[in-house]
């Protein structure tokens, strides 16, 4: 049985990631979205222009230029090229903040764990080619 950090009460259902009861974890998304201006209802309303309040902030983009660039890469990710039905991330550079194009969750993931770096992504994709002849190598020819 659990009992709660915040108030002491016992948690009769508790979440597997939580250790305050439904009252204490209401009321601390509550006073957490009155801090920082979070409304659910009007986010919901005003979903296209907080889209675009969001890029300006973020990335210095414009959602008229997302859209752009959207369309140059033809409504596909930059390094994949695949199409998806939600909104593609920015990808921009850590140490300059530029904007270099919009990417899958799945890609901007990859550059962002490879810290940007080339030659980490470079020695990847030897490792992979490498790999993959010896497992053609190993394999037993069928005819």
């Amino acid at each position: 049985m659990k009992t709660c950090t915040k108030c002491g009460n016992i948690i009769t259902k508790p979440k597997k990631r939580s250790s305050r009861c439904n009252d204490c974890r209401t009321a601390a998304h509550k006073e957490y979205c009155d801090r920082v201006g979070y409304h659910k209802k009007y986010y919901a309303r005003n979903a296209e222009s907080e889209r675009e309040r969001h890029l300006i902030k973020k990335y210095g983009v414009s959602l008229a230029e997302y859209k752009q660039m959207f369309d140059a890469q033809e409504g596909a990710c930059a390094v994949c090229e695949k199409k998806q039905a939600h909104p593609f991330n920015v990808d921009h550079c850590h140490k300059t903040g530029a904007v270099r194009g919009l990417l899958c969750t799945n890609c901007n993931r990859m550059l962002g764990h490879a810290h940007d770096d080339v030659q980490r992504l470079v020695k990847g994709a030897e490792y992979l080619l490498s790999r993959k002849s010896r497992q053609n190598l190993s394999k037993p020819t069928t005819r």
